[in-house]
């Protein structure tokens, strides 16, 4: 006997990704497992031999300790490209409902939650982990600020620039992903680094350099040739590729002297200048990486011209279906009661 209430309760049945709620766990879990995935391979600061169960209840190991994040000087460039890359794939999470229409706002909001709640967490610990076990350069109060200050400010640009990327426009999508693209490159390096080792992964870290352009020509993709005025967008994310790359180096340069026997702190300030020497030369046409350029164009025009040829479908759940024709209906003629009739 078929009494319906099947059929009823699957109509009323929310689809599992119209739920707004799994988009806070989500992006926590990507900040700190997908963004910290070089350092979680190379060990949480820990060496071989390791004994984990030991070492995670206590703390320490056998040369190191374990620290969530890379909190010292020397590993600045890490915590910096970590905290970035994990606050661009935590925003991924808002990609969990659909549809998100007049949500927006809430989906950024638990994004946020998310990312904030694992990237305190994490720094919090390493902080405190640096400050008992770390050398005595590394637990001097002005150098955990220091990185704790890299550390707070790299998530929330990669939280923001994340955002910009899934819940932005076309313009401010490809603006945004650059500077992630950067990053992204040297994540993939420290990925290649823990897994094979130094000697062992530098015939291919010089593919780096193809993982930036890649994904900045993605980016570009997705802006498009049309209209004309995009064009000029394209060369500014190309514009922008060469600051962030200047950046990065003179970043890499100023982390360099953050060291002991460095005439810190009052050598802080040459090292500083020097630095910022440092990102003019690597504006210079003679230091740009122009094959970086050059593959993040050609998959730009490619990408443009795929996505152009490609037919356009309705996105599912926006807009109205248009309005059938209605079926013009003709009358039955009345019932004759006197077709059965003769004449006399």
């Amino acid at each position: 006997m078929d009494t319906g209430v099947g059929v009823g309760s699957e109509t009323h049945r929310r689809p599992a990704r119209a739920h707004l709620w799994p988009v806070l766990p989500l992006a926590a879990a990507a900040w700190w497992v997908g963004g910290a995935l070089p350092w979680t391979l190379d060990g949480l600061g820990a060496r071989s031999p390791r004994n984990w169960p030991y070492d995670v209840a206590t703390g320490s190991a056998t040369d190191g300790y374990i620290s969530l994040l890379p909190f010292t000087t020397a590993r600045l460039g890490l915590l910096l490209t970590i905290t970035l890359v994990g606050g661009g794939l935590a925003a991924l999470a808002t990609l969990w409902v659909r549809p998100r229409g007049g949500r927006r706002l809430r989906v950024a909001v638990l994004a946020t939650l998310g990312a904030l709640t694992s990237g305190a967490y994490t720094i919090a610990q390493s902080a405190g982990a640096t400050r008992q076990l770390g050398s005595d350069f590394d637990r001097d109060d002005r150098v955990l600020l220091g990185v704790l200050a890299v550390a707070v400010l790299g998530t929330v640009l990669g939280l923001v620039l994340g955002l910009t990327v899934a819940l932005g426009g076309p313009v401010l999508r490809a603006l945004a992903a650059t500077p992630l693209a950067v990053a992204l490159g040297s994540w993939v390096s420290a990925v290649v680094v823990a897994l094979l080792g130094l000697q062992r992964s530098l015939g291919l870290l010089q593919w780096s350099s193809v993982v930036v352009g890649v994904a900045a020509g993605l980016a570009l993709a997705g802006l498009g040739l049309r209209p004309a005025r995009r064009l000029v967008t394209w060369l500014a994310v190309l514009v922008l590729l060469s600051v962030c790359a200047a950046g990065q180096t003179a970043f890499s340069y100023l982390a360099s002297y953050l060291r002991p026997r460095s005439g810190l702190p009052n050598g802080l300030r040459d090292h500083v200048e020097a630095s910022r020497d440092v990102f003019l030369a690597a504006l210079s046409p003679a230091n740009q990486a122009w094959g970086v350029h050059l593959v993040a164009v050609v998959v730009g025009l490619v990408g443009s011209l795929v996505l152009w040829r490609r037919p356009r479908t309705p996105p599912r759940g926006s807009g109205r279906t248009a309005p059938r024709p209605a079926a013009r209906h003709t009358p039955a003629p009345a019932h004759d009661r006197h077709a059965g009739a003769t004449t006399s």
